[in-house]
């Protein structure tokens, strides 16, 4: 079996000291992951109060997109998945934006310009195909760019995720594949989705490196990310890393985990490995952290989601009609029919 890479235990003590980056970088990302559970945990009790749809949580998996994004450069680019909201705000999509994409608003959907994403993939590993094919613009280019995706380990059971390494590692395209092997792909254990050991090992079939690293460890998620898109922007083609964290939280706000796996096993998660303890107390044991520094923490990020829920609040509505935008430049007869349809929808509504 491959070694799992780690840079920090568990406990927070450093099992590789030559690699542990600067603290002020590592500061840095404590911060965002704090951040981001935060604001997930907030996601998940706007959704659970009617006040938002379906979301799917990321909570136990934020050093893994946490450290990934931290090793990429200004103007690379993220494909992201739609378990990668802790990725995008990381990236730098506005809490208030991801608000609004999980109310459905069109506002939300809308990418900044000048913000390298792409939109999120609800389709399971379509996202890998797009990453390939922008990785492969951006060698037609010349462009010293790299391009980032996530999928989770049940993706990598569709043939699109076959398809969009493939494709990379054949054209030696600057791409870097991250598998979130969080253990269940809804109610389905990941024992039961390959007779491969680790999910890493499929890089070999592509020709390209693959590693296997503790996903709940921000340091290690840091710098073997970093290594792949420096292999990538040398021009040397993609990488594929499986980072073994475990999603703490249900699949999403419809889904119940108790149905399909034991609270002891979420608690072990929760109370041994949380990748948030884990580098909260190595800061602490280097003089870098402290109750202080939690709570002005705290604050800032409760005030930062009070003032994107706010203006999300305050938008205004959609247009009910923006759910026929978007898709044809020419209207399409069966978009005529559906507008049709709505427009009866809306006068009975507006009747009652």
């Amino acid at each position: 079996m491959a070694e799992l890479f780690q840079i920090l235990a568990p406990d927070g003590k450093v099992v590789k000291p030559d690699l542990v980056p600067d603290l002020k970088l590592v500061e840095d990302m404590y911060r965002q992951m704090a951040r981001i559970r935060y604001f997930d945990d907030r996601l998940f009790t706007l959704a659970k109060q009617n006040k938002m749809g379906t979301y799917p949580l990321f909570g136990g998996q934020e050093a893994s997109q946490t450290g990934a994004v931290f090793a990429l450069e200004k103007g690379d680019y993220l494909a992201p998945m739609y378990r990668n909201t802790g990725a995008l705000l990381v990236f730098g999509w506005s809490p208030q934006h991801a608000i609004m994409y999980w109310r459905g608003h069109p506002e939300g959907w809308r990418i900044p310009d000048d913000l390298n994403a792409l939109p999120i993939i609800i389709d399971i590993a379509a996202q890998f195909p797009h990453a390939a094919g922008v990785a492969m613009g951006l060698k037609l280019k010349g462009q010293q760019n790299v391009v980032l995706s996530f999928i989770g380990e049940g993706g990598t059971s569709q043939g699109d995720f076959h398809a969009g390494v493939n494709w990379a590692s054949a054209t030696n395209s600057p791409a870097v594949f991250i598998i979130e092997n969080n253990g269940w792909a809804i109610s389905v254990p990941r024992a039961v989705q390959s007779k491969v050991d680790h999910l890493m090992r499929r890089a070999e079939g592509y020709g390209i490196p693959g590693y296997l690293v503790d996903g709940n460890d921000v340091l290690a998620t840091y710098h073997t990310t970093k290594q792949a898109v420096d292999h990538a922007r040398a021009g040397n083609g993609p990488s594929l890393i499986e980072n073994v964290t475990y999603r703490i939280r249900p699949h999403t706000t419809g889904d119940d985990p108790k149905a399909y796996r034991t609270e002891d096993e979420a608690n072990e998660w929760i109370s041994v490995r949380d990748p948030q303890t884990r580098v909260r107390t190595f800061l602490t044991n280097e003089g870098r952290w402290s109750e202080e520094h939690e709570k002005a923490l705290r604050d800032e990020v409760e005030r930062e989601f009070a003032e994107a829920l706010k203006a999300a609040d305050e938008y205004p509505a959609p247009d009910p009609y923006a759910l026929l935008e978007y898709a044809m430049v020419n209207e399409a007869p069966s978009i005529k029919m559906q507008r049709k349809v709505l427009e009866e929808r809306i006068r009975m509504m507006e009747a009652e």
